[in-house]
């Protein structure tokens, strides 16, 4: 179980959070009209953007988990992509609105993210021996 995020090759790794931040990107800036219409419950769009950016933060850790890069710099790139998001929906003018309750949810599924990943790094004290390439 320690060596959970050493055994995955670390261009398997790259490459799957490659794709989820361009699902991200995808999903955050496609018009409004292309999105399918789930009636839900009121604010249920917060949720949506909370749980993308809880994996999104919990990929990044786990993609640079052995990597020398200090973590303050994956937390800004993870809360730095959704502002980016955000502010490329305005600039868009596809139906797509910019919302500070959107970047809220973004970062609050980061901040999840980040202490379920640190809990579980703890509690499994996973190792953090260098990758081989």
């Amino acid at each position: 179980m320690k060596k959970l995020f050493n055994h995955i090759p670390f261009q398997i790794k790259i490459a799957t959070t490659g794709l989820y931040v361009l699902l991200v990107a995808a999903l955050s800036l496609i018009p409004a009209s292309d999105l399918p219409k789930v009636p839900l419950f009121p604010g249920a769009d917060k949720l949506v953007h909370a749980a993308m950016y809880f994996v999104l933060s919990i990929l990044i850790l786990w993609t640079f988990h052995a990597k020398q890069i200090a973590r303050w710099k994956l937390y800004s790139f993870v809360i730095g992509w959704g502002l980016l998001m955000e502010c490329l929906q305005i600039l868009m003018n596809a139906g797509r609105h910019f919302s500070y309750a959107d970047i809220v949810a973004n970062i609050t599924g980061v901040a999840l993210g980040i202490a379920l990943y640190n809990f579980l790094n703890n509690r499994l004290q996973l190792e953090h021996m260098p990758e081989s390439n």
